[in-house]
């Protein structure tokens, strides 16, 4: 990468590259992709569109950038340090939120004043025949389950979780901007969205509690940096999700349903953002204290470990309803 040793870096030696086929943060967003790819021919919505203009191009490159960069400084986006850490009760959690609806807030005011007027896609669409479709979304699907066969036990429930996270943001629309856009612009708020990442979280986080009242192990992947890296992560990340309109999810199923902008945010997320961070990993660990670490409540018990994620999901749900 512009003649850059990748592997003398300080955050591929933290964490390093991997095989696609062993890496299941690589494999879950190919698998989301083909997930919302395989829905959307299967119920013949698959279309080529969204096409942007000059001004929607930069939006989607600078929004894509911003979600890249601040979800890697995080080590998290909205799945690891939102959906995954409310349920497991993790304080990080907390810090995360609440700088991400910040960030949410500060994009949205950059976007009103400053792109909204501007950003126009092209005005073309492409779509194959319905039975088309129905025949494609069927071999993607074969496909799609056949390559679980091939990986290892842990990575294909990984990539079978993508497909049906992938084919569910199809077919729900579920989308995670749109959740936290409600949260900080109630004026246009439906709360559909709130409501449904809530009671997702309910699910999740009831079903973690119970596994931890039978004593069977959980895997909790709370990140260990400092409280303050993860903050920032999640304003930049915030920032990003202001600004391009959408997250890193729902721009994975999109365009695995034929979005040209969310193929754009996702290419600038993965391509520039990530990397962006990765040139300059060690900067931010001099700058940032790495004490205090988050840590999960579940560590002081069942019970108080349940109590961040149920009365979090239960206030998401009521500002939904009301």
């Amino acid at each position: 990468m512009l003649g850059i040793e990748i592997d003398k870096l300080q955050y591929y030696q933290q964490f390093k590259l991997m095989p696609i086929i062993d890496d299941t943060t690589q494999l879950i967003v190919i698998a989301i992709l083909l997930g919302g790819a395989s829905a959307a021919l299967l119920t013949k919505s698959f279309s080529i569109k969204h096409i942007p203009g000059k001004w929607m191009l930069l939006q989607a490159v600078t929004g894509g950038f911003l979600l890249g960069y601040g979800a890697r400084l995080a080590l998290g986006c909205n799945i690891g340090n939102f959906f995954s850490a409310w349920s497991a009760g993790g304080i990080h959690a907390v810090t995360f939120t609440a700088t991400l609806l910040v960030g949410v807030f500060i994009g949205l005011r950059i976007t009103e004043g400053l792109l909204v007027e501007r950003v126009r896609p092209h005005r073309f669409s492409f779509s194959l025949k319905p039975k088309k479709q129905l025949a494609l979304g069927i071999i993607v699907v074969i496909i799609s389950l056949t390559i679980s066969l091939f990986l290892r036990a842990t990575a294909a429930v990984w990539w079978l979780a993508g497909l049906a996270f992938g084919a569910l943001g199809w077919i729900a629309g579920l989308c995670f901007a749109t959740c936290y856009r409600d949260i900080v612009a109630p004026k246009y708020a439906s709360g559909v969205m709130a409501r449904a990442i809530g009671l997702a979280i309910l699910t999740y986080a009831t079903g973690i509690y119970i596994l931890q009242l039978l004593q069977i192990p959980f895997r909790f992947g709370v990140p260990q940096i400092g409280q303050l890296q993860i903050a920032i992560g999640g304003l930049i990340f915030g920032l990003g999700i202001g600004i391009a309109g959408t997250c890193i999810f729902s721009s994975e199923w999109r365009a695995g349903g034929g979005s040209i902008y969310s193929i754009i945010v996702l290419l600038s997320t993965i391509l520039i953002g990530m990397p962006a961070l990765a040139l300059n990993y060690e900067w931010w660990l001099t700058i940032l204290p790495q004490e205090p670490k988050p840590f999960t409540l579940y560590s002081y018990g069942p019970s108080t470990g349940y109590i961040a994620p149920l009365t979090f999901s239960l206030i998401m749900i009521g500002y939904g309803i009301y």
